[in-house]
């Protein structure tokens, strides 16, 4: 009885399994467009190999799966995990794509039908290689439906006239780089200061922290949160009138306003509404700090 339920366990897919998988996917898609179609109409993305495999082979496993997740209520954390790491690699590829809380949902919603799609296809008898291909084919569309309706049409123009996806990547600056190019100096910085669009790594932050100024910053892609970190879409953060000493932002905030003031269907407005917001968050006497000026 022991052997036999070992075995069985060593046979169970696992949460450890379903991550393994949405890892070895993404990376199986990696660098390429989901906007591509081929001469007979499919997409470059498919199926790996092995999450073809382990569809046929543990089909049931999967589908018991999904099901005690459909039980435990925890069908939407795995959505969510799914999500954003998909929003994450999104961003990674162009950081210009934009997605507002709704937009996060909304992707959610779409995983979580393709959770339940991935159960009616397992737990049958078989698994057949046309409905695996059948069933990423329709889920690759409607990732390209998210993706037209969150952030237009044509930013992705580009991304129809090659199989291989076109990178507009976020750098990171030093922060003695960022201080000298944005002119400025500690002994005359008016705090508090906000860093918007801090970066990861959010490095001029951890530099005027250890000079003792009172710094906050923001970024939806920031890591090693704390009290002082938030991560938020700029758009969608408050900016409390009369808060701010100086708002610092360097390659961020007046970038993308704009690349949305230069694009056809650029969602300038909103930036311009929201440019005014900060300005009124400033104290009398602060300073808006930005590189490239507009």
């Amino acid at each position: 009885m022991n052997n036999v339920a070992l075995d069985r366990r060593e046979k169970m897919f696992t949460i450890s399994d379903f991550q393994n998988l949405i890892e070895q996917q993404l990376f199986h898609n990696r660098n390429k467009s989901l906007f591509y179609e081929l001469t007979n109409g499919r997409f470059v993305l498919n199926s790996s190999k092995e999450t073809s495999a382990l569809f046929k082979q543990k089909s049931k496993d999967i589908a018991n799966f999904i099901e005690t997740a459909h039980l435990n209520d925890t069908t939407q954390k795995l959505a969510k995990y799914i999500s954003d790491k998909t929003i994450r690699l999104f961003v990674e590829v162009n950081q210009y794509l934009n997605f507002s809380q709704k937009d996060y949902l909304q992707l959610q919603k779409v995983y979580e039908a393709l959770l339940q799609q991935v159960y009616e296809i397992c737990n049958q008898k078989e698994v057949s290689e046309e409905e695996i291909d059948q069933l990423f084919r329709s889920h690759y569309k409607n990732l390209q439906s998210f993706l037209l309706d969150s952030n237009g049409k044509e930013i992705f123009k580009k991304y129809r006239e090659s199989p291989d996806v076109l990178e507009i990547k976020c750098a990171e600056y030093t922060s003695e780089f960022q201080m000298r190019l944005l002119g400025i100096y500690l002994s005359k910085v008016k705090q508090p200061v906000l860093d918007i669009g801090c970066g990861q790594q959010a490095n001029l932050f951890h530099f005027l922290r250890k000079n003792d100024i009172v710094v906050y910053g923001l970024d939806r892609n920031v890591q090693n949160l704390n009290n002082k970190i938030y991560q938020v879409d700029w758009l969608e953060y408050t900016y409390v009138p009369d808060t701010w000493g100086t708002v610092i932002s360097h390659m961020a905030f007046s970038n993308h306003f704009m690349h949305h003031h230069l694009r056809p269907d650029g969602d300038y407005e909103k930036y311009a509404t929201k440019y005014m917001e900060i300005l009124k968050s400033l104290k009398i006497g602060g300073s808006f700090i930005y590189a490239p000026g507009l």
